[in-house]
């Protein structure tokens, strides 16, 4: 969106959408469920970021009293100012995007040959731009824009440069090509600073329909980014020290003890997080992830007040719900707690399908919906779940976690042998981890490996020596008694103490 002065405000893609939508109004004021429709369209959102929407827009329009961007009650919003679209004859020099997050913009992608239109290619990098901003981390540019810098570039090197220039920090370029095996479509992430490639893929699609098209290329595409682009931001951070850190670059800084599952890195964590959080009390997403880690720190044993630190944990998913309930990842870290921790299931389950429905492409969120689906007992569901979340990023940093819940969802549907080896493949990755030792000590009980049941214990209570059944019993809030009843029985016989 371009100012008064020619110069370009950035600005959030839904907030833009909603621009657009009172512009074309022509002053008559737009209902919420009317704008939720225009701008949502069929994904299910709160009025939370309707809100959040409202808030970019007058936050760009310089309007914090909402004299511009007016609220009549019973009846809406409506844009009280005149708005162009007239070109600027000398356009004013670029400044520098403002975003205390990382931020990455989408090129036009190329279209090889004759067998593809180029509304094709538009189209599907609109859907990708889509995709991306449902994280909500991440700060994604308003594909005009993007555009812009296209027309700037004779490769991208040149690219990069424009858009390094305009402080973003990443770009996503590719092409489609029409072959005998389908719409092949090849696509890559780059990083401005350095020109470093990050990531590259080819993707192949033999559907003719070209909603279809979008939707299989789309989901691929954002689901391999995302999680490249946050551990290239990991390393960016690491890289550049300590020194006068922002909360978010703390928060940054707190992903590799998050998930290192150990008791040194989970701490550490914990502490990067607290930091963030004395920076800015509000950073919804730093609230979510302390939350884990002190549940971790609990799980882990760490925590010898286990209840206190249970509550503690409850406490911050209560907290970062209150603070935004439209961020899919927020929503997702405080289901599972509230689930797992807290034995709200039912509250849990709807937080994560409610995550899950704004954002499928999130592996994190079909993993923590897979425990949250095996604490519920559907043992089916949970094992879909966390396919799900391995297809979208197989070398995920958190892969012991998809086996240690695969673990638990095989030993409470009583297939003891597959609980097994899903327990072992998960401590072969963290050895470190409680967890996944207890669900194998159950599971070799119950299928009758004995002996080395208490093989297992006897390793357990080394490495965790407050390990205790009233502790289990505490921590395991499971959905039904009989669920927790098959762990503690497999745990007593094995040899962990009352």
């Amino acid at each position: 969106m371009l100012g008064r002065e020619g110069d370009e405000i950035p600005l959030r893609p839904k907030a833009l959408e909603l621009l657009i939508a009172l512009t074309a109004s022509e002053g008559r004021p737009l209902d919420k469920a009317e704008l939720l429709d225009r701008i949502w369209g069929d994904v299910h959102v709160t009025e939370d970021s309707l809100f959040q929407a409202v808030k970019d827009a007058r936050r760009a329009l310089d309007d914090r009293k909402g004299r511009l961007l007016r609220y009549l009650p019973r009846r809406g919003y409506l844009l009280d100012c005149t708005l162009t679209t007239a070109p600027q004859v000398t356009p004013a020099a670029e400044p520098a995007l403002r975003t205390d997050r990382p931020s990455i913009a989408v090129l036009p992608f190329r279209v090889l040959g004759t067998g593809i239109s180029a509304y094709v290619a538009a189209g599907l990098v609109e859907e990708i731009s889509i995709a991306l901003s449902r994280f909500r981390w991440l700060f994604v540019l308003a594909n005009a824009s993007a555009v812009a810098i296209a027309a700037q570039r004779a490769d991208m090197a040149d690219s990069s440069a424009v858009a390094r220039d305009l402080g973003i920090g990443y770009l996503v370029d590719g092409s489609l090509d029409q072959t005998e095996a389908g719409i092949v479509v090849r696509c890559r992430l780059v990083e401005t600073t350095s020109g470093r490639q990050v990531w590259q893929e080819r993707f192949t699609s033999q559907s003719d329909g070209i909603l279809r098209l979008y939707e299989m290329i789309t989901s691929s595409i954002a689901a391999a980014i995302e999680p490249r682009l946050l551990r290239a931001e990991v390393e960016r951070v690491l890289r550049r020290g300590t020194a006068d850190l922002g909360a978010f670059d703390y928060y940054l800084r707190a992903l590799p003890g998050y998930y290192s599952r150990t008791p040194g890195g989970n701490a550490e964590a914990v502490t990067l997080l607290e930091a963030a959080l004395a920076r800015d009390p509000h950073f919804t997403l730093a609230t979510a992830l302390l939350g884990r880690c002190v549940a971790t720190s609990v799980w882990l044993g760490t925590e010898p007040d286990y209840a206190a630190g249970a509550a503690r944990a409850l406490a911050l998913a209560r907290a970062a719900l209150n603070i935004d309930r439209s961020d899919p990842q927020v929503l997702a870290l405080s289901g599972h707690l509230l689930a797992v921790v807290g034995g709200e299931h039912a509250e849990g389950g709807a937080l994560l399908d409610l995550s899950l429905q704004i954002n499928p492409n999130s592996a994190e969120a079909w993993r923590l919906g897979g425990w949250v689906s095996a604490w519920n007992g559907d043992t089916e569901r949970a094992l879909q779940r966390l396919a799900e979340a391995e297809r979208l990023d197989p070398l995920s940093p958190l892969q012991s976690d998809v086996h240690s819940a695969r673990s638990v969802a095989l030993l409470v549907g009583r297939r003891f042998g597959e609980a097994v080896e899903a327990a072992r493949r998960s401590i072969a990755t963290t050895p470190e981890a409680t967890a996944p030792r207890r669900f194998l000590v159950a599971a070799l009980w119950h299928a009758g490996e004995r002996d080395e049941a208490k093989s297992e214990c006897a390793s357990l209570i080394k490495r965790q020596p407050n390990s205790s059944l009233k502790r289990s019993r505490t921590l395991q809030s499971f959905r039904y008694p009989w669920m927790l009843d098959l762990l503690i029985d497999g745990l007593r016989g094995a040899g962990i103490p009352e």
